[in-house]
């Protein structure tokens, strides 16, 4: 994620047409109608971001319950999704942060002192974040596929796993090495250079869409069609990135990214709380034969 804040409301830039549609430009000439309210979405956005990450939440302790309620233990599946959880935590504070400080806002409506601020913990660690909760928990039930598979089937796993890892990491690392000098990344009125915008998002759409992962989430998971569909669709919000409005159409990149995240987990969470349920179903129905047998 990057976030371009544009130089009209931060020192001279270019010119602005004076009949240009947009809110800033309109504000900034003076033509906004009397009363506008001001546009935020940064109320919708982080009640998308914790409802998802609550959700995931209990999805997980159950997964752990089960597996030590039924004294099997945890294995690395486990540990790497609760790893991912984490992620998906740090990234939902960090979006909370950045809220707070007016992402959600067009720039023109956020205070200058707030740019550097949001584009250092929400495009910098909190991009950092989300990548890293996306690609450990896809890597989490790649592994659990990984225990009842068979030959051919694991060494293609195995391939999913260590490419989806090399691309999603390679692209944590692209977030804090694409400009020269690093400040210039949250302060992007510093001299220095930048990578080509549209390369960077031509890179973050392919690492978000291979089509691979998602065949992957599909066979893997009963909710890993829905994971995939919400990957596919955060993937077009990507061509955002880059935008002088960022911080105010930037929030819908950020929920869909919750919504892969938080759909991910839950997928990786179905296939134990299935024997769960099994379980208590086949409980409850031998209760209630019981109970009609005594009563007869």
């Amino acid at each position: 994620m990057s976030l371009y804040l544009g130089e009209r409301q931060m020192g001279p830039g270019p010119s602005i047409n004076p009949n240009s549609t947009e809110y800033c430009d309109l504000k900034i000439l003076g033509k906004l109608p009397p009363n506008t309210p001001i546009p935020n979405l940064g109320p919708a956005t982080i009640s998308v971001v914790w409802s998802f990450l609550a959700v995931s939440t209990v999805f997980l302790v159950l997964r752990l319950y089960c597996k030590i309620w039924r004294s099997r233990g945890l294995w690395w599946d486990d540990y790497v999704l609760a790893v991912a959880w984490l992620s998906f935590l740090a990234d939902a504070i960090l979006i909370q942060r950045v809220i707070n400080h007016g992402f959600g806002h067009y720039p023109c409506d956020i205070g200058p002192p707030n740019l550097s601020f949001i584009a250092f913990e929400g495009a910098g660690l909190g991009s950092m974040f989300s990548i890293l909760a996306i690609v450990w928990s896809k890597t989490s039930f790649a592994l659990t596929i990984l225990r009842i598979s068979k030959d051919k089937l694991r060494w293609l796993v195995w391939f999913l796993i260590v490419s989806m890892n090399i691309v999603m990491l390679l692209q944590a690392l692209f977030v804090w090495i694409k400009c020269k000098p690093i400040e210039k990344n949250w302060k992007p009125l510093l001299p220095g250079h930048c990578w080509d915008t549209e390369k960077a998002n031509a890179y973050g759409m392919a690492s978000g869409m291979r089509r691979k992962e998602k065949i992957g989430v599909v066979v893997a998971m009963s909710m890993g069609v829905f994971a995939g569909i919400t990957a596919f669709v955060k993937s077009t919000k990507l061509l955002k990135l880059g935008s002088k409005n960022f911080s105010y159409e930037g929030s819908a990149l950020l929920i869909w990214t919750a919504i892969e995240i938080g759909t991910t987990i839950i997928a990786a969470c179905i296939p134990v709380l299935r024997v769960l349920f099994r379980e208590l179903r086949e409980g409850s129905s031998k209760r209630y034969h019981h109970n009609s047998s005594g009563g007869s």
